[in-house]
Formats: structure tokens, sequence, C-alpha cells
């Protein structure tokens, strides 16, 4: 079984936000740092199958993580693993200028059981 996990963000885990002549910001992305992979039932095991799904967090300045599907793998069950496995997932906050903040992150779930 591989299990691969996308995260869909573009370039570095820092940007440099410029605003007007006098100003600017540097914001690093919230990054997890604990992330298990889903545990898969030996009934999945013995199918042959290949699918994603997409789960949005939310991750406050405190740590604290919400976690829902933005989109199916097309199995409920295969949905439930997934989201069941990234509500274990914890995550450094994003933060602007050294400053926790809340942010978001979207990650891509593949599953391929072969």
């Amino acid at each position: 079984m591989a299990l691969f996990l996308t995260v869909s963000v573009h370039g570095a885990g820092a940007t440099t936000l410029t605003l007007g002549t006098e100003y600017a910001s540097t914001y690093k992305i919230a990054e997890p740092t604990y992330h298990p992979e889903p545990e898969i039932s030996p009934e999945l095991h013995e199918q042959c199958f290949k699918s994603s799904c997409v789960a949005k967090f939310v991750i406050k300045k405190d740590g604290q993580t919400s976690v829902s599907l933005l989109s199916s793998s097309g199995s409920q069950e295969v949905d439930d693993i997934a989201l069941n496995t990234l509500r274990h997932w914890k995550f450094k906050p994003a933060t602007l200028d050294g400053q926790a903040v809340d942010s978001s992150r979207k990650i891509k779930v593949e599953f391929e059981v072969e």
C-alpha cells in the first residue's frame, strides 16, 4: 500500500509581502509537525484502488485545528479513513512578522492500494 500526501502550497515556507514602499511583512505558512498515515482495513487491502480527496485545515494561532473534506474520494469508507486520520494531525501555526496567526491549508490525500 502506498499513500501519497500532497500539500497544495506554492513556493517556499516564507513569503515577504510588500505593501506600498514603507512596509514589508514576512509570512510563514503553518507547517505540519505530526502527520500520521491512515490505517487501511484488511478488507480494503484486498481491493486494488486509487483515489484522492482534498481536505481543508483551519489552524488557529494557538495550534488548535479543525478539518473538513472539500472533495470526496468517491468512497465514504475511504473519506472516513482520511478524515479520521487528518483529525490527528498537528501543526505549527502560521506566523506574520514572527507572531502566530490564524490560517488555513488545503491538503490533497491520494490513496493507492495495490
